[in-house]
C-alpha cells in the first residue's frame, strides 16, 4: 500500500469515526479564504472587557481593543468600539504612522476607511456580530484576528 492509498484509508476511517461538523468545516474555509500569506499578523494584545479594573476615559460603554505588535516596525492599533442605535462607532489608531487604508472586514462586507498621517481613522459600523482590522498602504500589511463585539 503507498502513502497516497494509507492517507486515503485513514482519512475515511476518521471521517467515519469522528466526522466534522459542518459548521466547523464551513467557518475553517470561510477563515482560510481571508488570509493572506504576506500579511504580518496583529494579535489581540489588550481588550478592556477582559481587563475589569481597566479605567479608560470616554464613554463607560467604549470597548478599547489593542493589536500588535505586528511586523518589523512593531505596528500596533489601538481601538475604542461603541455600540450606537446603528450599529457601532469605531476610532482607530496605528502606530506607527504609515498605513493609508484600514478595511474592516465583517461577514457581511467590508467596510474601507482612509487612515491620516497622524495614524487616526474612524468608521461608522453596522450591527455586526464580528470584525476584523486589515492595514494597508505604505507599510507591510497588517491584519489582526476576528473580535467578538455584537
Amino acid at each position: 500500500m503507498s502513502d497516497m492509498e494509507l492517507d486515503a484509508v485513514l482519512r475515511g476511517l476518521i471521517a467515519w469515526a469522528d466526522p466534522m461538523p459542518e459548521a466547523v468545516e464551513r467557518y475553517a474555509l470561510a477563515a482560510f479564504a481571508f488570509r493572506t500569506a504576506d500579511e504580518d499578523f496583529a494579535d489581540l494584545e489588550w481588550d478592556s472587557l477582559i481587563d475589569a479594573a481597566a479605567l479608560t476615559r470616554g464613554p463607560d460603554d467604549t470597548r478599547m481593543l489593542v493589536f500588535g505588535p505586528a511586523g518589523p516596525d512593531g505596528v500596533r492599533i489601538h481601538l475604542g468600539v461603541t455600540r450606537t442605535a446603528g450599529g457601532f462607532e469605531l476610532d482607530g489608531s496605528v502606530e506607527p504612522a504609515g498605513h493609508t487604508e484600514a478595511e474592516l472586514l465583517h461577514h457581511g462586507g467590508t467596510v474601507r476607511r482612509p487612515i491620516d498621517s497622524a495614524g487616526r481613522f474612524d468608521a461608522d459600523l453596522p450591527a455586526l456580530r464580528s470584525f476584523r482590522v486589515r492595514l494597508r498602504g505604505a507599510a507591510a500589511p497588517v491584519v489582526t484576528g476576528w473580535v467578538a463585539i455584537g
